[in-house]
């Protein structure tokens, strides 16, 4: 067996089993997903995220500069990706799509997924951090993109303010740093509830894939898609040598920027109109490609 196949079998494979479930379910049984969004959201996800803080080994050095790794890389794609649709001269909609498909990565529901079974809990530890970032970016220079079509500034603050994972960080970060951890009757039942954020977000992005479809403008679904997949691989590898990342805090850097297109970006082009058809389709075909992209990433990665 080849190191790729090794690497797609053990690694990313697992990851598309579950979406796959997702994706059966919802073909199934039509189960309602914005209620399981939610409860990914408001419940499961920022448990995870304050236990993984709290329990965390990672010194504050290391969470600091992960958060500027992953803050200087979503903002450095942004930077290149709307001066390659100025280029392009694509009408404002379309610009936004553009955009918000190759700057946000789903590092949440797949990432996890396949740095903890890639990695285990050390690495799971660090996708936590970027993940922290990403939703924080998302939702503040993510929404600000989106809503250049429609909306308004305080539109994205409020955005911001109303995103739970955003306290659950602000929460674990003191908590860690403090070297306070809560006691046993309340750590064990958010442990519990944030072990399964990881199997039901992917769950979820199996659903949300089930009503996906490829839209018109193929040639520009295939471009962006690609864009988004190296483009972003590549200037990850060059940030993480820049940031002078070595070992597993570079391995998971780049896997973690190396995932597909974010749910999230359709959220935001439906919420301002951003040509959300469009967003979808580069949903759906980036995450299907990822199945070879992240396999090639790891593989080189070693």
């Amino acid at each position: 067996m080849t190191i790729l196949l090794r690497v797609l079998i053990n690694n990313v494979l697992p990851s598309f089993v579950v979406i796959g479930i997702g994706f059966a379910l919802d073909r199934a049984l039509q189960p309602h997903v914005q209620s399981v969004s939610r409860l990914a959201l408001f419940a499961l996800s920022p448990a995870l995220i304050f236990t993984s803080l709290v329990n965390s080994e990672l010194q504050g050095s290391q969470i600091t500069s992960m958060v500027a790794y992953a803050a200087a890389v979503m903002l450095g794609m942004t930077l290149i990706s709307y001066a390659t649709a100025r280029l392009m001269r694509m009408d404002q909609a379309t610009s936004s799509a553009f955009v918000l498909s190759t700057t946000l990565t789903n590092c949440g529901n797949f990432g996890f997924s396949v740095v903890l079974f890639a990695y285990g809990e050390p690495g799971l530890q660090l996708a936590v951090i970027y993940f922290v970032t990403s939703a924080v970016f998302a939702n503040s220079i993510g929404a600000f993109v989106a809503c250049s079509c429609q909306g308004t500034w305080r539109d994205a603050v409020r955005g911001v303010l109303r995103l739970p994972v955003l306290y659950a960080a602000i929460f674990g970060v003191v908590a860690r740093l403090s070297r306070y951890v809560p006691p046993d009757p309340i750590m064990r039942p958010l442990t519990t509830v944030g072990q399964a954020a990881v199997p039901v977000m992917l769950i979820l992005l199996g659903m949300q894939l089930s009503r996906t479809r490829l839209r018109d403008d193929k040639g520009l679904v295939i471009f962006a898609s690609a864009y988004k997949l190296v483009g972003m691989s590549l200037l990850a590898v060059g940030l993480a040598s820049a940031f002078g990342f070595a070992g597993l805090t570079r391995r998971v850097a780049i896997v973690e920027s190396s995932t597909p297109t974010a749910v999230t970006a359709a959220l935001l082009a439906t919420e301002f109109r951003a040509r959300p058809e469009l967003v979808a389709s580069i949903v759906f075909l980036s995450t299907l490609a990822t199945a070879v992209t992240l396999t090639a990433v790891m593989t080189l990665l070693g």
